[in-house]
């Protein structure tokens, strides 16, 4: 099945104009994985053969939400701490800023794409873990 989006569509919504800063195979590369996170929870009565534009809309908010957590993650990697004089001088808040926007455009798109899902919104399940003392060993029952 053929993605719902396009790069225009995507480049367009986000105003991505910059091929060099955000390339041609990154924006590919993340609506090809919005259509296929889509695909698992899509209703497969929907018919896919002319989506609706609410749809559309909602696998380009997908796919903006995977694309700006590929660039958090490349500006992550390439970041470099600079010391002058002794003091660490930090890069800024790129990273979290373009973390809040893939979390955003993703919490849109999921609420766009609602109706037309098998089984309403994916959720990511919490992970728990067993619980451990923080200040020393576990108590006894004597001890108080």
């Amino acid at each position: 099945m053929a993605n719902f989006t396009t790069e225009s569509t995507v480049r367009t919504k986000f105003q991505l104009t910059d091929p060099a800063l955000v390339p041609t195979d990154l924006v590919a590369a993340s609506i090809d994985d919005a259509h296929l996170e889509l695909l698992r929870f899509l209703d497969p009565d929907l018919d896919t053969a002319s989506p609706p534009s609410a749809l559309i809309m909602g696998e380009t908010l997908l796919a903006g939400a995977h694309l700006f957590r590929s660039l958090a993650s490349k500006h992550a990697f390439e970041q470099k701490q600079v010391v002058v004089g002794g003091q660490r001088i930090e890069a800024g808040q790129r990273f979290a800023a373009l973390s809040a926007i893939a979390t955003l455009a993703e919490d849109n798109a999921w609420y766009l794409l609602e109706p037309y899902l098998a089984a309403g919104r994916p959720r990511v399940p919490a992970a728990a873990t067993d619980t451990a003392p923080i200040l020393g060993a576990p108590r006894t029952n004597g001890g108080q």
